[in-house]
């Protein structure tokens, strides 16, 4: 018997200071019919933070820089390369699509991160910021990602100056 066929997928919950206020920046799934964070595909050549990065790039034009989860530092001396860690790894069932042709699941690492600016630049992604209170709206975010949106949104507005360099 054939073992389920898993693929690494990057999802990136990416927020922009947009008017003085924090906002999620969101992209529209033309075949789920939803507005989603941006994400895609790990690359053969790419790491999951590698590939989180180029999707936000590829999808809505910005350039964010990913914030890392609460992690143990590794020793001093380490002799390798840390990774940026995602804040979350799930496994998502999914049905075929253009990558793969049957059932399979996504392994998806999900990072936060902050974009440069809250301009977003020209892509074929029709592209949002959210507020914290649009999440309310039925349509505003795909259901299974509302309640982590929330949960960052709340998380973001105790970081402080030192760890973003945005206000606090």
């Amino acid at each position: 018997m054939r073992g389920v066929i898993k693929e690494a997928t990057a999802t990136v919950f990416t927020f922009g200071l947009v008017d003085g206020r924090y906002c999620l920046g969101l992209v529209f799934h033309p075949r789920l019919g939803v507005w989603i964070p941006p994400g895609g595909h790990v690359e053969p050549d790419e790491t999951p933070a590698e590939a989180a990065l180029r999707e936000v790039a590829e999808e809505t034009g910005l350039t964010a820089t990913l914030l890392p989860p609460h992690h143990e530092r590794y020793p001093d001396g380490y002799p390798h390369r840390p990774v940026s860690p995602p804040w979350w790894t799930v496994e998502i069932p999914v049905g075929p699509d253009r990558h793969t042709d049957a059932d399979h699941v996504h392994v998806d690492h999900q990072f936060v991160a902050l974009a440069a600016s809250g301009t977003a630049g020209t892509t074929d992604h029709p592209f949002v910021w959210r507020t914290e209170a649009d999440l309310s709206e039925p349509d505003a975010i795909i259901a299974d990602a509302r309640g982590q949106a929330k949960l960052l949104f709340a998380r973001l507005h105790g970081l402080t100056a030192e760890q973003t360099g945005w206000p606090g």
